[in-house]
């Protein structure tokens, strides 16, 4: 063969391989934290914020803390920084008499060290209060399965690993006889839900690696028993179901525990990707249809961007 033959069937292999290199590549960042994969429904969510301020996801002028401090994180991850959440940064601020349940302190923690003012005289009283709240053996105050998972991010933004760990353990031993959780653990009224189910997977799994042999054990037993559930009640093989219809939280707060542990959601995501309105970009609820919702929005932010709180854990600001 020739040199120039030579150089040609050596260049004919190394272009695709570049091509497949570069498309590779381009697929991985388009999902990173800090982009922006779907910034319609991004900037839907951003733009229902009274001006700039907080959420009224269910009263009309009326803030909904939860729902807010949770859009300002799923937002963090989405390059709404400090700067772009200035007033409602200002806003959680000034109206800290709002944020007064356990929950909800740990939430606005997270919610601080996702974006940057953790060090604020506000930030550090409430996560004061949230560690003050932890009993013997990582008990809390409320028997609420959803507020365990906050506390458990909470205390990990703040590097509280150890007491992190002691209330994951409690956490691990407050799921159901199938592997799922209820907002309580044992309510006669209330069905396994996988919106909790999936931020206690989420939670455990954030602090594996902190505890000793019998605490890894339980928590990685209780880890699985969660997946299985989640895995087991997926209908259609497309969502999650509660109340006898389409669960959009639910959904979203699963494919982020699932993608977490590495197992394909491909179908559960393509399946939320339907519920985006071609009209504004944000997330339909079967109580909305065809209007979009904000609070369905705002929980499903990471998951479309296959992230999770996880990954706004380890890019926490410091």
């Amino acid at each position: 063969m020739s040199t120039n033959n030579a150089r040609k069937g050596r260049l004919a292999l190394v272009i695709p391989l570049f091509t497949a290199i570069t498309l590779l590549i381009s697929a991985c960042s388009s999902n990173s934290f800090g982009g922006d994969p779907i910034p319609k429904t991004s900037k839907y969510v951003f733009d229902k914020f009274k001006g700039g301020e907080f959420l009224d996801a269910f009263t009309p002028d009326q803030p909904e803390v939860g729902i807010t401090l949770e859009a300002m994180t799923q937002l963090s991850a989405l390059g709404y920084d400090k700067t772009k959440q200035e007033k409602a940064i200002a806003w959680a601020k000034n109206n800290t008499e709002l944020i007064n349940s356990v929950g909800l302190k740990a939430n606005y923690v997270f919610t601080a060290h996702a974006l940057g003012f953790s060090q604020d005289a506000t930030v550090r009283t409430a996560a004061s209060e949230v560690v003050a709240d932890v009993g013997d053996s990582g008990t809390l105050s409320t028997d609420n399965n959803f507020v365990y998972a906050w506390v458990i991010f909470a205390l990990l933004a703040e590097d509280q690993k150890e007491m992190a760990n002691q209330v994951a353990i409690k956490l691990s031993s407050l799921s159901e006889t199938e592997g799922g959780y209820k907002y309580a653990q044992g309510d006669s009224q209330t069905a396994i839900a996988p919106d909790v189910t999936a931020i206690a997977l989420l939670a455990m799994n954030a602090t594996l690696g902190s505890g000793d042999e019998a605490a890894e054990a339980a928590k990685e037993f209780a880890i699985s028993k969660a997946k299985n559930w989640l895995t087991s009640n997926v209908t259609e093989l497309s969502f999650w179901s509660s109340n006898g219809g389409p669960d959009v939280s639910g959904t979203s707060y699963a494919i982020m525990a699932l993608n977490a542990l590495d197992v394909d959601v491909a179908m559960q995501t393509e399946w939320l990707k339907t519920r985006i309105n071609p009209t504004d970009g944000g997330i339909t609820a079967p109580w909305t249809e065809p209007k979009s919702d904000v609070f369905s929005s705002a929980q499903a932010l990471l998951a479309l961007s296959k992230l999770s709180f996880i990954d706004v854990l380890k890019n926490k600001i410091k």
